[in-house]
């Protein structure tokens, strides 16, 4: 007797829902489960159900898994209905990883683009609204989570990826801390310490103290032990403590890589305990994080220092940092700056600044407009360039990005702003731009920070129309995207910006300002 096409479907998702398997790039053997299933509605609830079971084999509360059903659900609904357009014979997969403090979900799917438009913004303040309803779902699945990144495959599909951290595993439900212990006594200045490299035995206190000192306000990596002491491991952090002789954590600084192969990183999570700062450990700290970078090759390292604070970035401009950029409304408007300036009245801009160690030279494709301000940041630089000419640009393939995203956007909500970066400069990826654009402007994105590829020749001109959909001078990262030098534009989503209130130290990077300061008032 012949099988109906369901029936052939519902054992194929037996089969799907059985096949694990295990992969091993992490040294902690994470599992990494998988499940294929048709792009409809009837089969929706065995994928849900797929993650859930993972979500529970992971370590997540009950409390936890209702959220992750909500969202989990959300995802999946919005790409049947909107990419697959509900049809049993198309298919999507789902891979749950379990990584250290997380959970990853990777939904990949070949189907049809959307646009954000379709799905209305919904307002929690009319919750009864009918017309309101249907943009719950996206609101959702953005507050259940703790980040939603999109990535464009080109020929090769889509993936959402959700990656949903483990509350048991975060470092103020390991330890009972808070974010304003007593205050110890001021340690001597003649006390011993010294500078060591990481070990798993630091991670906790690491967590500990920067929870201490920037409450829930930095990258959620950072309140994970176990997040940390993996970076380190596979070489997407470079941390560097500073101890006394009994071991005991008083400072920490560490080299921070988007991808562990890029030939910069950016300086960060820099802090040293109230109680010790009067030893000069910050400094020290500085000199040899940048001291290592240097030693393992990299080109530069690069920094984004708070403005409401010139004496912050004086040190770094000490150190040989030249200011690049300016991101307007980078941090949140509530962020308690300790020891700096109290807290911001509206959001914090940061000056984006760059040290130099090796410069190959290279050429760029700069839009016409932004040539002289682009010649005046390589010059500050001294890293050597060549100004091509876009319009003898002749399109071509590059055979090495085949097969990787053409574009990645994601929101990085505890600051309420998303990267986009555009590995293309094709100007057919303005449509995905735009998409991206939108969506995250739906989601009440305060600030999009958009990264284009500075010597691909099609950057003049994409650039150029990204600026018509509302995007305005940023600034440049030399080697900023994969190793290629990067111009960035931002956009403000309903926010603004007195740029009065913004305190710069550097002639130059007053320079950038007012640069960026006309730009702005021209949209």
């Amino acid at each position: 007797m012949e099988q109906s096409d369901n029936q052939k479907k519902e054992k194929s998702l037996e089969k799907s829902e059985a096949e694990t398997f295990s992969e091993s790039p992490l040294p902690s053997q994470a599992p990494t489960l998988k499940l294929t299933a048709p792009g409809h509605l009837n089969y929706i609830s065995v994928a849900v159900e797929f993650i859930k079971n993972c979500s529970s084999s992971f370590g997540f509360s009950d409390k936890e898994i209702f959220k992750i059903d909500i969202a989990a659900e959300e995802a999946l609904s919005t790409i049947i209905l909107h990419s697959l357009e509900n049809d049993p014979e198309q298919e999507y997969s789902v891979i749950c990883r379990r990584l250290p403090g997380k959970m990853e979900v990777v939904i990949h799917d070949k189907g049809v683009p959307f646009s954000p438009d379709d799905i209305p913004n919904y307002n929690p303040d009319t919750p009864d609204d009918e017309q309101n309803v249907d943009g719950l779902g996206m609101y959702l699945l953005k507050n259940y989570v703790d980040q939603v990144q999109f990535r464009n495959l080109g020929r090769n599909g889509k993936e959402t990826v959700l990656s949903i951290g483990i509350e048991a595993e975060r470092i103020d439900k390991i330890l009972s801390i808070t974010e304003k212990p007593q205050k110890p006594k001021e340690t001597h200045k003649d006390a011993k310490w010294h500078l060591r490299p990481f070990e798993a035995k630091d991670a906790i206190e690491i967590s500990r103290c920067a929870y201490q000192t920037y409450g829930y306000t930095y990258e959620p990596y950072i309140y994970y032990p176990e997040r940390i002491t993996d970076m380190n491991k596979k070489g997407e952090l470079l941390s560097i403590v500073a101890v006394d002789e009994k071991e005991e954590l008083l400072g920490h600084i560490a080299l921070k890589f988007y991808h562990h192969k890029d030939p910069i990183a950016e300086a960060g999570v820099a802090f040293v305990k109230p109680q010790h700062r009067k030893l000069g450990i910050f400094s020290k700290m500085c000199i040899e994080a940048f001291k290592n970078a240097a030693d393992r090759g990299l080109f530069g390292v690069y920094g984004r220092a708070v403005t409401s604070h010139p004496l912050s970035q004086k040190k770094l401009t000490d150190f040989g940092f030249i200011d690049c950029g300016l991101m307007l409304g980078l941090f949140p408007s509530d962020v308690d700056f300790k020891a700096l300036s109290g807290k911001t009245i509206q959001k914090e801009s940061a000056l984006l600044t760059y040290l130099p160690f090796k410069s190959p030279e290279r050429s760029i494709y700069p839009p016409k407009k932004h040539r002289e301000i682009t010649a005046d940041i390589f010059a500050q630089t001294s890293i050597p360039v060549i100004f091509e000419n876009p319009d003898n640009y002749q399109p071509q393939v590059d055979e090495k990005r085949k097969n990787r995203p053409e574009l990645t956007y994601s929101r990085m909500e505890v600051f309420n702003t998303a990267d986009i970066i555009s590995y293309s400069t094709e100007i057919t990826i303005l449509d995905s731009i735009h998409t991206a654009m939108k969506r995250l402007c739906i989601e009440h994105t305060d600030v999009l920070y958009l990264f284009l590829n500075l010597e691909q020749p099609g950057c003049a001109k994409l650039a150029d129309e990204c600026e018509k959909l509302g995007f305005f001078f940023c600034g440049i990262l030399p080697f900023g995207t994969s190793g290629h030098h990067t111009i960035i534009l931002q956009y403000l989503n309903n926010i603004e910006i007195d740029f009065t209130k913004i305190k710069l130290n550097s002639k130059f990077a007053q320079k950038i300002q007012k640069y960026i300061s006309n730009e702005y008032r021209k949209k």
